[in-house]
């Protein structure tokens, strides 16, 4: 027979787990648009190679804010790239190695993404077995006669019958105040007075 504790464990894990479902989902998204800015770059550095070998290469890159700068290149050597190399240390490389460390990214997020993927499929499969399970559980405990479940009915037992029962259920009750033990300085931890 499933509890209302158990019931409200379950509910509380399918939350958690659904919530770690999200925080997966947002990490896809941020990685799918490093993904696209990588595709990007490489388009633009693998036009700037084959446009180079002709002799020269102009572009205009974006800048930001709407504004964007004329590049030209002279000569049919490749030209230079700033590419980031780690730590806020950036290096001057050819564009074919440009190509080679920006593809090397991309691959290593692409794989990021299939993981975060595969994370968020199982998550999807525990939160449905969790539903599923929580719904079930429901169900038996509505079906069930409820023990637990408070009468709105006074009970014959706590109802005094005679006037007599009412005062002893009054100084069986003023006993229990009376007789409640006195909470020492640091809690109900027993202290030397007691």
């Amino acid at each position: 027979m499933a509890t209302r504790e158990e019931l409200q464990n379950l509910a509380r894990i399918v939350e958690v787990t659904k919530a770690s479902f999200d925080e997966v989902e947002k990490q896809i998204v941020k990685v799918e648009e490093v993904i696209n800015e990588h595709t990007i770059t490489l388009a633009t550095l693998n036009e700037l190679v084959q446009v180079g070998t002709k002799g020269s290469a102009s572009a205009h890159f974006s800048i930001g804010s709407g504004v964007t700068l004329p590049y030209n290149h002279e000569g049919q050597q490749e030209g230079l790239a700033m590419v980031d190399l780690g730590s806020g240390i950036f290096g001057e490389k050819p564009w074919s190695q440009a190509i080679g460390i920006t593809q090397q990214r991309k691959d290593d997020i692409t794989q990021l993404r299939d993981e975060l993927q595969i994370q968020a499929q199982a998550l999807e499969v525990k939160i449905g077995e969790a539903a599923e399970q929580f719904n079930q559980m429901a169900t038996a405990m509505k079906s069930q006669p409820s023990e637990n479940k408070l009468s709105l009915k006074p009970s014959n037992a706590l109802a005094p019958t005679t006037e007599q029962d009412a005062e002893e259920q009054q100084a069986e009750q003023a006993t229990r105040r009376g007789g409640k033990r006195r909470s020492g300085m640091f809690g109900n931890e027993l202290t030397l007075d007691d």
